[in-house]
């Protein structure tokens, strides 16, 4: 495989025909189809930048399928953007549409010249959904190398049992102990404002390594349409003591805190979510940049 920081000598000219759909928040939002065929018979991929770039100097990405780009990111400058280390795309509960099957696959800087980070192929189905994440090598491999990790994601799940919360959890830190780590989802169950809080830890994940994880979803009992308090997502050294709320020197690895509602993990009834953890174990190239963070993305 090419170094991916060599220039692309041909220059890409994507086409921007990219047609917005609408869909209550629930199914898609961008696809380069413009027919009624075409979406009818569409694959519906949500894609996430999480790969840390060489000596944590970070880089802005576009997605394109041949010479069409699907990745679109909006500028009111005029200069070309892209999606950054973290982002997803579509947001918040949405895919793009894609052709089902074999397609080719490349991910580029919107750098003028582009730079290639990947370039290879996709695989897909009709009527099926799918996250794909960009993630590297450990930082020890020079130069990176980049790729696809893709899940299938079986929103049908919500169908279950409406009542209940949809969740499974997947870790992209590439250079991640062998033994993976733990995520523990801490509730209060105490009455909101009562003291002393009470706590649970309702559900742990054990030894998730590096691309690892289940991808079939799990019901969790999600919050009361009026609680506003989120789950503790706590990620830990594998085999750390559980319902631990907080932080713990040694063996929290990452955690996102359960307020202020705008940024944590509220699960509601219906919904289906992928909890991952990206970053890298002790920084790069300092340890409080590009450190292990855990965070979300709404699937449904």
């Amino acid at each position: 495989m090419k170094n991916i920081f060599n220039t692309i000598k041909k220059s890409i000219i994507p086409i921007l025909g990219v047609l917005a759909f609408t869909s209550c928040g629930d199914e898609n939002d961008q696809t380069p189809y413009q027919s009624k065929e075409g979406i009818a018979n569409a694959s519906n991929v949500k894609f996430i930048h999480a790969a840390v770039g060489p000596n944590g100097t970070n880089f802005q990405i576009n997605y394109f399928t041949g010479t069409e780009k699907i990745s679109a990111v909006s500028s009111t400058t005029g200069v070309q953007i892209g999606m950054s280390y973290g982002a997803q795309y579509p947001v918040p509960i949405n895919y793009v549409l894609m052709k089902p099957g074999t397609q080719p696959l490349s991910v580029l800087t919107p750098a003028t010249p582009a730079v290639s980070i990947f370039n290879g192929n996709i695989t897909t189905e009709t009527g099926k959904y799918y996250t794909s994440f960009l993630v590297s090598t450990p930082p020890s491999v020079t130069p990176p190398v980049y790729s696809l990790y893709q899940l299938n994601d079986d929103l049908a799940v919500a169908d279950l049992d409406k009542t209940k919360a949809y969740i499974r959890f997947i870790n992209v830190i590439s250079n991640s102990a062998p033994a993976g780590y733990d995520l523990g989802l801490i509730k209060e169950t105490s009455t909101i404002g009562a003291t002393p809080v009470t706590t649970k830890e309702v559900y742990t994940y054990r030894n998730v390594t590096f691309k690892g994880g289940n991808e079939k979803y799990i019901a969790i009992e999600p919050q009361d349409p009026i609680d506003t308090r989120g789950y503790q997502l706590q990620v830990r050294v594998a085999g750390s003591p559980t319902n631990v709320p907080g932080t713990t020197t040694g063996t929290t690895i990452a955690n996102l805190a359960n307020s202020p509602a705008n940024t944590a993990f509220v699960p509601r009834a219906g919904r289906v979510y992928t909890i991952y953890c990206r970053g890298i174990i002790g920084g790069l190239p300092s340890a409080t940049l590009n450190a292990p963070s855990v965070t979300f993305i709404t699937n449904k």
